[in-house]
């Protein structure tokens, strides 16, 4: 499978804004678990929870924990590609639900054209190649 990331019209991908937010040894850390997401069978909890709520049941929070727990928003594409929609540091219950309305907002520009999806790419020394 392949694995995306929303790039809105105008500014930086969300997802590389965070990213550059965080320390290397976490970002490693996140680069492994994406890649992990591009290989079949969907992982399951602890790393990855699907949303049962009708209203987000087609997202999943892919979950990353150290000394701070990162969450990231994603969905899976009718072609079976992942497309990565909003990263966040959970603090409190409401961050989440939060990202989630935020994801739901990417997700209907992504598909009414207003918004593009571009692949993530990361290279061997652990950087995203844009």
């Amino acid at each position: 499978m392949k694995v995306f990331y929303v790039t809105p019209t105008g500014r930086q991908p969300p997802l590389l804004e965070f990213l550059n937010t965080l320390e290397p040894k976490l970002q490693r850390k996140l680069f492994s678990q994406f890649l992990l997401l591009s290989k079949p069978p969907l992982p399951c909890e602890p790393h990855v929870k699907h949303f049962s709520i009708e209203k987000y049941n087609h997202l999943y929070e892919l979950r990353t924990k150290s000394k701070i727990m990162i969450r990231i928003i994603f969905t899976i594409q009718n072609d079976k590609s992942i497309l990565l929609l909003t990263p966040f540091i959970k603090k409190h219950k409401r961050n989440t639900m939060q990202a989630l309305d935020s994801s739901l907002k990417l997700l209907a520009q992504v598909n009414d054209g207003t918004c593009a999806a571009k692949e993530l790419r990361i290279n061997s020394n652990w950087e995203v190649v844009e």
